[in-house]
C-alpha cells in the first residue's frame, strides 16, 4: 500500500502556466520555494480532463500531498466549444480535450453554463484533493479590474457582471480560493497584454503566493519592485543622457512598459520619436531601434530599408555625441524562428537580410554591442510572435549598450534585483 507523500508541488494553469515554466526556466524569475511540477496547456480550462488524470497519475503511489496542488484558473470561457459537443449535451461531463475560446459563442446563456461548469469541477477537484487545492482566479481578476477601470457594467455607481463576479466566486470558494480583490486598486501594473500574461511585478507577487505567505501585501510588493528597480538603474548607469528612438515594435513596447510601470527609466533618459530625435536635444547617447525587418522583403526592399537607416544614422550622429543601432524587431523575429512554434517562419531569405549583415553595414564602426551579440534570446523576449520583450529582456540591452556590461554582469545584477524583489 503507498505510504510515501508527494513532495513535489502540482500548479496548473493556461498559458500563464506556460509563461511560468519559461521564466523559471530563463532565470527571469527566482527560484520557487518549492520543487514543484508545472502543467500549463494554452487555453487550458480548469475543467480539462487531463487535470484530474494528471493528478490521478501523479498521486497514484503517494498516500498524502506534502503540497496543496496550486491552480492559476483562467478564463471560465476556455473550451467553450464543448457546448456544441453532442457527448457532453447529453451527460453534462466534458469528455474530450477543449481549448481557448470561441468567440461566436459568447452570450449570457452560454457563459452562464461554462460558468457552472467549472464550478462543479473546482469542487470535483475539491474532493479529489480532499480539499488541499489553492485556486488563482487571476483572469477573473484581472478582467474585472478593467472593466470596473473602463466603466462597464456599472449600475448606479455599483459593479455587477451579469454572469461572474470575483466577490461572489471568492465567497463561493473561500477555503480554497486566494482572496484577490486587491488587484482590483492596482490591476494595471500587474499584466501586459489582451492576456492578461503577468507582468513581472504580477509574477512576483504570483511567486510570494505559491510561497504561502501568512498574507502578500500586495502594494508593498509593487512599492518594493518600484524602489529596488529604481536603485539598480541608478547603480548601473552614469549621468549621462540617454536618448531612446525609432518607429520599431521594441520603442513601442518600451514605451507603454514605462507608462504602465512594468519598467522605470533612469531620470537622465528619454524615449522621442525620431522627429524630435533629430531636431530636438542632443544627448550624450542615442539607442536608435530601426523597424526595419527583412523577413518577406525582397532585395531591392532591402537595400531600400538599409538606405532609409544610413540616412537616419547620419542625421543621429551629427545631433548627438554617441549612436547605437540596435535591430531588435528583426533579431527577435529571427531569434523566435528557432522556436518550434515558430520554427523557420520570420528569416529572411536573402543572407544580407540577416541581422549581423545588416548591423555591418549601418552599425558606427565604434558601437560595442549589437544585437547580434545577445547571448540568450529566450530570456529576452516573450512567449509569442508580437516581439514584446521581457524585462530581462530591456535591463540586458541597456546595459550592454550604454554600461558596456557583460552578459554574466547582467545576469549577477538581476537576479540580485528580483531576489531582492521576492525576500
Amino acid at each position: 500500500m503507498p505510504n510515501n507523500p508527494l513532495s513535489e508541488r502540482l500548479i496548473f494553469g493556461p498559458s500563464h502556466s506556460v509563461r511560468l515554466k519559461h521564466a523559471l526556466a530563463t532565470r527571469q524569475l527566482p527560484e520557487l520555494s518549492v520543487p514543484s511540477r508545472i502543467i500549463g496547456v494554452g487555453g487550458m480550462p480548469i475543467w480539462n480532463p487531463r487535470i484530474s488524470k494528471e493528478i490521478a497519475i501523479s498521486t497514484s503511489n503517494h498516500e498524502v500531498l506534502n503540497h496543496e496542488v496550486f491552480f492559476i484558473v483562467g478564463d471560465f470561457r476556455f473550451g467553450n466549444a464543448v457546448l456544441k459537443d453532442p457527448v457532453f449535451k447529453a451527460s453534462g461531463r466534458p469528455e474530450k480535450v477543449y481549448l481557448s475560446i470561441d468567440k461566436e459563442l459568447i452570450n449570457e446563456e452560454n457563459d452562464r453554463m461554462m460558468l457552472d461548469l467549472c464550478q462543479s469541477a473546482i469542487e470535483s477537484l475539491t474532493q479529489q484533493l480532499n480539499g488541499k487545492l489553492r485556486l488563482l482566479f487571476w483572469d477573473l481578476s484581472i478582467r474585472e479590474y478593467q472593466n470596473r477601470a473602463t466603466g462597464r457594467y456599472q449600475d448606479l455607481g455599483t459593479y455587477r457582471h451579469p454572469v461572474w463576479n470575483l466577490h461572489d466566486v471568492l465567497g463561493q470558494f473561500a477555503g480554497v480560493a486566494i482572496d484577490t480583490q486587491d488587484i482590483l486598486k492596482v490591476g494595471e501594473r500587474l499584466y501586459i497584454d489582451s492576456s492578461a500574461h503577468p507582468s513581472l511585478v504580477g509574477w512576483l507577487y504570483i511567486l510570494k503566493l505559491l510561497r504561502r505567505d501568512e498574507r502578500v501585501d500586495l502594494i508593498k510588493t509593487i512599492q518594493t519592485f518600484d524602489h529596488l528597480l529604481k536603485r539598480l538603474l541608478d547603480k548601473v548607469f552614469a549621468k549621462e543622457t540617454v536618448l531612446i528612438t525609432g518607429d520599431s515594435k521594441f520603442a513601442r513596447a518600451l514605451h507603454f512598459f514605462v507608462q504602465k510601470g512594468h519598467f522605470q527609466l533612469p531620470a537622465a533618459w528619454a524615449i522621442s520619436p525620431l522627429s524630435r530625435a533629430i531636431d530636438g536635444a542632443a544627448f550624450d547617447h542615442c539607442l536608435f531601434f530601426p523597424a526595419l525587418c527583412t523577413y518577406g522583403l525582397g532585395e531591392a526592399e532591402i537595400s531600400e530599408g538599409v538606405e532609409n537607416v544610413i540616412n537616419i544614422r547620419q542625421k543621429l550622429s551629427v545631433k548627438h555625441k554617441r549612436l547605437s543601432i540596435l535591430y531588435y524587431d528583426n533579431w527577435a523575429y529571427e531569434s523566435i524562428s528557432k522556436r518550434k512554434d515558430f520554427l523557420d517562419k520570420y528569416h529572411s531569405k536573402y543572407t544580407r537580410g540577416l541581422s549581423v549583415n545588416l548591423e555591418l553595414v549601418t552599425c558606427p564602426r565604434n558601437q560595442a554591442y549589437k544585437m547580434s551579440d545577445s547571448v540568450d534570446f529566450e530570456g529576452m523576449i516573450e512567449l509569442n510572435n508580437f516581439l514584446l520583450p521581457t524585462p530581462l529582456g530591456i535591463f540586458e540591452i541597456f546595459c550592454r549598450s550604454v554600461a558596456d556590461l557583460s552578459h554574466e554582469q547582467v545576469m549577477a545584477l538581476y537576479s540580485d534585483f528580483v531576489s531582492g524583489c521576492y525576500s
